[in-house]
């Protein structure tokens, strides 16, 4: 008999996933930016994952040259249910430190939910 699958919704009730797996996701969701189409404005936005009522969401922002500082890749909690941005991280090339932040970004969406509860 199969088991019944947990969506998506239900996360909260589940444990976070292996921090290798969101690193894998993140690292397959840059990869598909590339190919994802300009939104108009400059940049490009993918979901990497959802995690309950929130979207683990990547970034890619054209280089501004007024801010030559200003990281062109974002990893960012959104929340659809707001349309607004909890939290982010930028990149600039997602080095074993900015990989390492994102992720941790990511799992901190479990515990954001288990704060809203």
């Amino acid at each position: 008999m199969s088991q019944p699958c947990t969506t998506l919704g239900d996360a909260e009730a589940r444990p976070p996933p292996c921090r290798d797996f969101v690193e894998q996701q993140i690292v397959r969701a840059y990869v598909r930016l590339m190919f994802t189409p300009d939104q108009g404005n400059g940049s490009r936005t993918i979901t990497i994952m959802r995690i309950g009522s929130l979207d683990v969401r990547l970034t890619e922002h054209h280089q501004n040259y007024d801010l030559p500082t200003f990281p062109p890749l974002w990893v960012e909690l959104y929340s659809p249910e707001s349309n607004s941005i909890i939290a982010y991280c930028g990149c600039y090339e997602f080095d074993e430190d900015e990989l390492d932040s994102a992720v941790e970004l990511a799992l901190s969406a479990y515990a954001r939910l288990a704060s809203l509860q």
